[in-house]
């Protein structure tokens, strides 16, 4: 057996929040007791009361979690100003939890010996954990190397999470661990057994951004990036990009290249600029030579990869099973993107779903998932993370395990059914897409030539104008202008350069007279 149940409450009296959390997540797992329980909070709240509140009424089970900028769940959808209770319960899966205190975004080999420390017990076990989730702090951490470190020290073990969180003033976030709030900390918590999980994570611009630079070369110290195209990173940023304050906007990340000669690439947050050294600060550190290239937010694509991420995490999941429940995480910036309605993206990604699924989760300054092919630990930032749990099925035994063989390869063959329709719906979905983007290219072409048409015609008039000035230069001073005080008669003109085009070519001005009179005016200028 493995449950997960959840509880969200938009209470800010903490007391009465931790007690109707704990009563209703106990009471959806049925009487099993829980072995540990996430907990995050919108930051700002009194943090310490809940924690208090919660541990007092859930003797025995571990508490972690943090301070985030939202919290999302099938009951109430997105919220800020709430807080989150998710707990699991399993009696074959073995659950752990604990906490790696006091590193530092400047060493770190120092961060590995800590941590080493921390985890020793569970790097001696012949059976390691399957499933670690990690939620360090998004502030005062670099995530990279925090995964680099948990990645090392636990090579066998697939590693989720997501990095803590406040209200985008930089002044720091919280980490929870039992009734501790802690800084510069990891917690986490580990699962060991039969455990079975599918996941699905937006992975740079398919998060839902779309480049608006070529690929400029970058050189970056450390989380700073110092020269972009060999001026300083901030002059070139503001001799083409409005400043003010120090701030950049988070919800234009920088997609990152390690590798000039690879469309590999991850995007990564760009919060402030220092306009005395040149340089742009990012939370996370970067290669000492890139490239990079400045985003734009899709709102619409946002959505849509928020839909396509959770299907993609159940077609995964194992013999179309029901997974106990889901964990979602994702970035605080695509909140920001879609601030007049942050819960559409987990009301357009859950919305053909069944209420039964649970998915909760919170809205963090970095997301934990396996990237790339090869499916390495990593550390993501504007992005959308899925995590689907549940029990692996006991072996089954007896006179009915033939029938349950047959059910299962028929179950195998929808599965694969319902993979390839989703591949060949996503695949018209880009040939849409792509259609859709070479019609806006032959919109502007055909604006593009009407222009240059226009200039043809004007150019073949103003030329057997100067014809008519050489060799009819009264019928134009008779016919083109009007009034005792002279005026240009338009149409009296272009009826002479009709006439004047029917004698040199033999054919009318391929304009009619009216469009002609038209051509004729004089064009305003917009110039500066």
């Amino acid at each position: 057996m493995f449950k997960m149940s959840c509880a969200h409450s938009l209470d800010t009296d903490m007391s009465v929040a931790a007690a109707s959390l704990a009563d209703q997540a106990l009471a959806d797992l049925d009487g099993h007791s829980p072995q540990a329980g996430l907990v995050f909070s919108t930051f700002g709240l009194d943090h310490a009361e809940l924690l208090a509140g919660l541990a007092d009424r859930l003797p025995g089970c571990s508490l972690l979690g943090g301070s985030s900028y939202g919290e999302t769940s099938r009951d109430a959808g997105y919220r800020l100003g709430s807080s989150l209770l998710i707990l699991f319960a399993s009696d074959t899966v073995a659950i752990r939890s604990g906490v790696v205190r006091d590193l530092t975004a400047e060493d770190e080999a120092a961060n590995f010996l800590i941590a080493a420390r921390e985890l020793e017990a569970v790097r001696n076990t012949p059976d390691p954990p399957c499933l670690c989730l990690l939620f360090p702090d998004g502030m005062s951490l670099d995530g990279d190397a925090v995964v680099r470190v948990f990645g090392s020290l636990l090579p066998r073990t697939s590693l989720f999470g997501g990095a803590t969180a406040e209200n985008f003033r930089l002044n720091g976030t919280c980490q929870f661990f039992e009734r501790e709030i802690l800084q510069r900390s990891v917690p986490y918590i580990l699962f060991s057994g039969p455990l079975r999980y599918s996941w699905a994570v937006t992975e740079g611009l398919s998060a839902g951004w779309r480049p608006v630079s070529a690929r400029l070369d970058a050189t970056c110290d450390g989380n700073r990036i110092k020269t972009i195209e060999r001026e300083t990173a901030f002059g070139y940023l503001s001799s083409r990009y409005p400043l003010d304050h120090g701030y950049w906007s988070l919800i234009h990340p920088v997609a990152v290249y390690p590798d000039p000669q690879s469309e590999q690439h991850s995007l990564r947050d760009v919060i402030r600029y220092d306009d005395k050294c040149g340089s742009l600060e990012s939370l996370q550190g970067l290669p000492s030579t890139c490239q990079i290239q400045f985003t734009q937010p899709d709102p619409d694509a946002i959505l849509l990869a928020a839909r396509r991420n959770l299907q993609q995490a159940l077609t995964r999941y194992p013999d179309l099973a029901s997974p106990a429940g889901a964990l979602w995480f994702s970035s605080a910036s695509r909140a920001l993107v879609l601030k007049q309605h942050p819960e559409s993206e987990y009301r357009k990604a859950t919305e053909l779903l069944t209420p039964s699924l649970a998915i909760a989760g919170f809205y963090t300054y970095g997301e934990i998932a396996p990237a790339g092919p090869c499916c390495e630990p990593a550390y993501h930032n504007c992005s959308l993370m899925i995590l689907l749990l549940g029990e692996e099925p006991r072996p089954s035994k007896g006179v009915f395990a033939s029938q349950e063989a047959i059910s299962e390869a028929n179950l195998l063959q929808e599965n694969k059914r319902l993979t390839e329709t989703l591949k060949a719906t996503d695949a018209r979905l880009e040939r849409t897409l792509a259609a859709l983007d070479d019609c806006h290219v032959l919109e502007r072409l055909d604006t593009h030539c009407r222009t240059e048409q226009s200039l043809f015609y004007r150019a073949r008039a103003l030329d057997l104008l100067c014809q008519l000035l050489d060799t009819r230069f009264e019928d134009v001073r008779r016919l083109a202008f009007k009034g005792s005080r002279p005026r240009l008669n338009r149409s009296g003109l272009a009826r002479l350069i009709d006439a004047q085009h029917r004698r040199r070519y033999e054919e009318p001005f391929p304009l009619s007279i009216a469009h002609l009179a038209r051509l004729l005016s004089p064009v305003e200028n917009t110039g500066d």
